[in-house]
């Protein structure tokens, strides 16, 4: 992963919310004011307790009305500043889902296949909610924080510049020393979380999954030692932050405490008056509540920037195989002949060899069956094939054409892949359908189930094709959901269909129905079928062995 600086990310981050200018520059400004007024208030009422001993004449009445004035304009601009922050982090939180989900779709499914999924879930979640702290409590706070700190140095100085030297070390201490040293202090800690939090969603999602088997096997008692282990670890991390939190707060009260005696002390030695000193030092302490909202982001901020970082990096990911989008549109209908062509192919994922100087030809309207143990690269062929994965040495050819020059989304226009588990999302069986081909009229869907010798189930379901999946489709057995996912492949009608185990994990009658389906709605369809069950080729044309 690529490491980036705390400035680095939130610069980055900054530019994500460019677009949103004028409304941080309106939180900044309402922030601005807010603490003004609220330091305003504290300069009266130590005015009210210096016209009450009598140093200075100022009517009691004018100083109450003023105090309530700057009262209401705290309230008011307050809250605008919490809003316009909170408006704009949430509109570019927004975005970031989009950039994300955009960002995960053009790396898969390489990424997918070869990342831990509860790492991204806890990305896609989790990660882009903390970004909130950045953009909702950093850019307008240090903004208000350098404002407020510069005018109230002035102010001071027109009184005592030696008052105003130590307040500007002070600020400068808390706003900049604290943070630098906090942010690099808990930064390692912060990505370390982040990781942890990637795995514990990672292990809850494999548990989820195995629900029945841990109930059934011994497996209970290890499951829970396993989540105990990463959730002690997590919250001995999380504990080390929350140390480091309670140090930096401490600091803060000091650093206020000792400027405040400082500010006294020379008030004192210098001569200045009661009626100045007073309200001097009630105002440099109300002004440093501005200052500490920065010294409190070098530990919040930590895990903040490092889930910006680990969203970065995603955003910034090259694909394994990049998006071809200025090649060839093919075009089936002018299809050569032999129409798949596989010319010394190689591949290997990392260091173990898959595919070493393979040759294959496949016929027009052939019916080819590759058999193989698992792990011999059958299924990489096919996602060769789908050029999800880029090829090393030797070439596929589509009707003559290279995948590699093919447009990627005509290529995959052109395919139908299916394989042993087929996914579906929240919906209805019509909504899933309809992944297939989005324009189906009810007749070409009711004649793909029927292809796929499901329709009759299907209309004997209550709410019949408006019947509602559950999630994963678990509100029907494997054999079913197979033949739905065959069902989606002759919906879509293309030339090729490529079959990777598409039966593996069924039983014989329904092995048979599926294969039976296959044989009688294959004409004009050029179908590879890899599987390591024998049963799986006795419709096939011509059977070749990996």
């Amino acid at each position: 992963m690529k490491k980036r600086s705390s400035l680095k990310i939130m610069l980055d981050l900054m530019i994500l919310a460019k677009v949103h200018t004028r409304d941080l520059v309106t939180a900044t400004l309402a922030g601005v004011i807010s603490f003004f007024s609220s330091t305003g208030i504290a300069v009266l009422a130590a005015l009210l307790i210096v016209s009450v001993g009598g140093f200075i004449d100022v009517p009691f009445s004018k100083i109450i009305m003023w105090m309530a004035v700057l009262a209401f304009i705290r309230g008011i601009t307050r809250y605008l500043e919490q809003y316009m922050n909170h408006l704009v982090a949430f509109r570019v939180l927004s975005t970031l889902r989009d950039k994300v989900f955009s960002a995960v779709r053009k790396l898969a499914p390489a990424k997918i296949e070869g990342s831990n999924k509860g790492s991204l879930i806890s990305m896609i979640t989790s990660d882009i909610e903390l970004i909130e702290v950045f953009y909702a409590h950093t850019i307008s706070p240090i903004s208000i924080a350098i404002i407020c700190g510069i005018t109230y140095i002035v102010l001071i100085a027109l009184y005592s510049p030696a008052i105003a030297l130590v307040t500007l070390i002070s600020y400068l201490i808390m706003g900049v020393g604290l943070p630098i040293l906090f942010s690099k202090w808990s930064k390692n800690i912060g990505r370390i979380l982040r990781r942890k939090i990637g795995g514990l969603n990672n292990i809850f999602l494999d548990l989820l999954r195995g629900i029945t088997e841990i109930m059934q096997f011994a497996y209970r008692k290890r499951a829970i030692r396993v989540i105990e282990k990463t959730n002690k670890s997590l919250v001995e991390h999380q504990a080390v932050l929350i140390e480091q939190l309670a140090l930096l707060l401490a600091l803060e009260d000091v650093i206020v405490v000792l400027t405040i005696c400082a500010v006294i002390l020379i008030g004192i030695w210098t001569g200045l008056a009661p009626a100045i000193l007073l309200p001097l030092t009630f105002g440099i302490f109300f002004s440093f509540p501005a200052i500490a909202n920065v010294a409190s982001l070098g530990n919040g901020l930590s895990q903040s920037l490092s889930c910006g970082e680990r969203v970065l990096n995603l955003l910034e990911e090259k694909p394994v195989a990049d998006e071809v989008t200025n090649g060839i549109e093919l075009n089936l209908e002018l299809a050569t002949d032999p129409l798949i062509v596989v010319n010394d192919l190689s591949f290997s994922y990392g260091d173990r060899l898959v595919l070493e100087n393979f040759n294959l030809k496949v016929a027009q309207g052939e019916f080819l069956g590759i058999r193989g143990e698992s792990g011999c690269g059958k299924s990489t062929l096919l996602k060769l094939m789908m050029y999800f994965w880029p090829l090393e040495t030797g070439e596929i050819l589509i009707s003559g054409h290279s995948v590699q020059k093919i447009n990627t989304q005509s290529l995959w226009h052109n395919i139908s892949y299916m394989t042993q588990h087929t996914e579906f999302f929240e919906g209805t069986i019509r909504d899933n359908l309809l992944i297939a081909k989005q324009n189906s009229t009810e007749a070409e869907m009711r004649d793909a189930l029927d292809k796929a010798a499901i329709l009759d189930f299907v209309d004997n379901l209550e709410h019949g094709l408006d019947t509602t999946l559950a999630e994963l489709g678990d509100n029907f057995s494997a054999g079913e959901r197979q033949r739905f996912g065959l069902a989606r492949c002759f919906l879509k009608d293309t030339k090729i269909l490529l079959l990777d185990e598409p039966t593996s994990n069924l039983d014989t009658l329904n092995e048979n129905i599926i294969l039976d389906a296959l044989k009688c709605n294959s004409d004009g369809k050029t179908v590879i079928l890899v599987s390591h069950r024998e049963s799986c080729f006795k419709t096939c044309d011509r059977v070749i062995d990996m």
